[in-house]
């Protein structure tokens, strides 16, 4: 109990309410978001608000809020559905488990009127959030999904026009159905045989406090607000920056790396970004440390 009320203040720290973006948007210069020229090697994975303003009209983009309801109807950018992490989690790497949990999303983004044939832009309100749901979407093999930088707080700073109340949701003629990569999902097995690997890099994604109670062996720690800017809007930091950070700590591009935190939300970050930055071998441990700290049979650390 401990462990998951620390998790939902850390969540409650870094998710600014609608109120605060703007105050923050209108009352100070944000950073220039970054470009293609930041060195990252998949540049159109991230989108800013010309480019959401370009594709407006565009009937195969959706844009899609991964915010909490409240804050969705406090105002959201015109058009965007809405979905929060939680209605997105599964703690239980079994196989049957991740079955039942993949026909549940796909039955979820029908109902958020999305289809496999979309480019769908994801936003958060500041969290970096956005890069669960582009997670889950990856490992439903949906082709094209990208994550608007900065969140809505670059959208508002850029003078991106909001729009209050509920969501608007475009119906599709047929069910979602993915083509599920079963290599970006790591197990509980399969982490607890990579123990030993050289060939393989554990990241806690979570704060050091945290970490310290409690982690997998040989896991290094690298809180995940690190992979952005620290102030608003929290644009990714260049992939050089990046790309030191994590070969600082024997994360390197040619080990299979697996990021995880206490659900795999924040831990999704982490692995968005390693993938952004050209990582190829990288596998979320989405069952995290609220499935490997509550079992009896798992080594721990601290």
């Amino acid at each position: 109990m401990r462990r998951v009320l620390l998790a939902f203040l850390c969540l409650l720290l870094i998710a600014p309410t609608v109120a605060t973006v703007r105050a923050v948007a209108h009352g100070a210069t944000p950073a220039a978001s970054p470009s293609a020229e930041d060195g990252y090697a998949h540049p159109d994975w991230l989108v800013d608000t010309a480019w959401i303003d370009a594709h407006r009209d565009d009937p195969k983009v959706r844009i899609v809020a991964l915010t909490p309801a409240d804050e969705f109807e406090a105002g959201h950018i015109p058009n965007a559905a809405q979905i929060d992490w939680p209605e997105l989690k599964v703690v239980d790497t079994s196989d049957p488990s991740i079955a039942r949990w993949q026909d549940e999303v796909e039955a979820k983004l029908t109902a958020l009127g999305l289809a496999p044939d979309q480019t769908i832009v994801i936003y958060d309100g500041g969290t970096l959030f956005a890069a669960r749901l582009w997670w889950v979407l990856e490992q439903l093999g949906h082709e094209d999904k990208r994550i608007l930088n900065g969140g809505l707080p670059s959208y508002v700073a850029a003078g991106g026009e909001l729009e209050e109340g509920p969501a608007h949701i475009q119906p599709v003629a047929e069910t979602y159905e993915g083509n599920p990569r079963p290599e970006v999902l790591a197990s509980l097995e399969e982490v607890r045989a990579s123990l030993d690997d050289p060939n393989v890099a554990l990241v806690d994604a979570r704060t050091p406090e945290e970490y310290a109670n409690g982690h997998i062996p040989g896991a290094v720690n690298v809180n995940f607000p690190r992979n952005a800017e620290p102030e608003i809007p929290k644009y990714w930091k260049s992939a050089d920056e990046l790309l030191a950070l994590y070969a600082d700590l024997g994360v390197t591009p040619d080990k299979q790396v697996i990021p995880y935190c206490a659900t795999g939300v924040r831990s999704a970050v982490t692995y968005f970004t390693l993938r952004l930055i050209g990582y190829e071998d990288v596998a979320l441990y989405t069952g995290s440390w609220d499935e490997w700290g509550n079992r009896e049979d798992t080594p721990k650390e601290t």
